[in-house]
């Protein structure tokens, strides 16, 4: 099955997160929108391309993520006090960004192909 990427400007990831259920005070009503926004404006947030849904609780996305693409999380960072970034990768070059609030919410941030890592080595000038 073809991975079909999602380009996320900066401005529509802002509004998003903004939107998302990423807060444990987030009520019920805030959450369908999160699921929702940018739906109807840019396919490229819609889900349903990927056959699953935009925000669910966490252990539920990163289930879904794994059996669908084979990705597991590779690294994490803190964006503030109530969320978290993850970045989720197959072998074969499938990554996903997942941003996760202290409630347990997930919403998937962007996802695409040709993912690569470059490590590099203590001590030697990159």
């Amino acid at each position: 099955m073809a991975r079909i990427p999602l380009l996320i400007s900066a401005l529509a990831a802002g509004a998003m997160l903004a939107v998302s259920p990423l807060a444990s005070a987030t009520s019920p009503e805030d959450e369908s929108a999160a699921e929702t926004v940018g739906v109807a404006e840019t396919p490229a947030l819609n889900a349903n391309m990927l056959g699953m849904a935009m925000c669910g609780e966490r252990d539920a996305v990163v289930a879904e993520l794994s059996q669908q693409f084979n990705e597991t999380p590779m690294a994490v960072g803190q964006v503030d006090g109530s969320s978290v970034v993850e970045i989720l990768v197959s072998a074969n070059g499938s990554w996903t960004i997942l941003a996760t609030g202290t409630d347990g919410k997930s919403c998937i941030v962007s996802a695409g192909e040709g993912f690569e890592s470059n490590q590099l080595v203590r001590g030697v000038d990159a």
